[in-house]
């Protein structure tokens, strides 16, 4: 499972501004969040919002699920560089043999 730290990419910054800017996560500063994402979700102490942590907790795993593209083995095979654009691009890239996972590629911070 990636760390929250290893998702992050230019769409989820600007996509966590406009949440943050609408009021999404109550009592949470785009700083604050950072600090949060940065830090796996470890906060060294905090008066923050609990509710308002785990939502944001919960929207960056969400986030981070619509960035997975699975390819089969074939798929691999025959488009290595159209996938590996996608690493790039910051998207995590999901290995499948036979229909089942067996390994993820993630991009490098």
């Amino acid at each position: 499972m990636n760390t929250l730290s290893q998702i992050l990419n230019p769409d989820l910054i600007e996509n966590l501004k406009m949440k943050i800017s609408e009021g999404y996560f109550p009592g949470i500063e785009f700083s604050v969040a950072m600090h949060f994402i940065l830090n796996d979700g470890l906060m060294s102490e905090s008066a923050l919002p609990v509710q308002s942590l785990l939502k944001l907790e919960s929207w960056v795993i969400a986030e981070l699920k619509k960035n997975i593209l699975s390819y089969s083995a074939t798929e691999l095979k025959n488009k290595t560089g159209e996938i590996l654009d996608q690493v790039l691009r910051g998207n995590t890239v999901r290995l499948l043999k036979h229909g089942r996972a067996i390994a993820e590629i993630t991009p490098v911070s």
